[in-house]
């Protein structure tokens, strides 16, 4: 009789436990924003390897061609506008006009003042808390680049 009450009890603490320890989208949610930080850190070795290579990693405008496609940089990193984006990574994309549009591609694009990227996960927007956001400053040549996952919205 104990056996059946202690598994009764250890069903409905799984029930009522497991939803808040186990929140499978909002960890994909995350490791696709991970996944997609990692492809523009890889795009930004491409090209600013590519910038050295052709004299254009102090300019700021400057520009590299890579697999035909003329991408813009600063500092010889992929300058932080959304086109620009883009055309440096493979995937679905949508630049968005304003910061709270639906967004039917995969992923979202929307520039800020300043000059940071902000790029959404389809279904989230600039006040979904659920984003990663890019910036170059041409100003800090030694360390330009900077990446910020927000995820409490995920």
């Amino acid at each position: 009789m104990e056996l059946v009450v202690v598994i009764i009890i250890l069903g409905i603490l799984a029930v009522v436990a497991a939803p808040k320890f186990i929140n499978l989208k909002s960890d994909a949610l995350i490791a696709s924003l991970k996944g997609f930080q990692g492809a523009l850190k890889s795009a930004n070795t491409l090209v600013y390897s590519k910038a050295v290579l052709s004299g254009q990693e102090k300019l700021d405008p400057g520009s590299v061609t890579v697999n035909g496609t003329t991408i813009s940089t600063t500092v010889g990193y992929i300058t932080s506008l959304s086109a620009n984006v883009a055309v440096a990574i493979d995937g679905s994309f949508e630049v968005m006009t304003n910061a709270n549009d639906a967004i039917t591609a995969d992923w979202g694009l929307y520039d800020v003042s300043g000059g940071n990227v902000y790029i959404f996960p389809k279904g989230y927007d600039i006040n979904g808390n659920c984003s990663l956001r890019y910036f170059i400053d041409g100003t800090k040549p030694a360390d330009p680049i900077f990446y910020a996952l927000t995820t409490t919205g995920c």
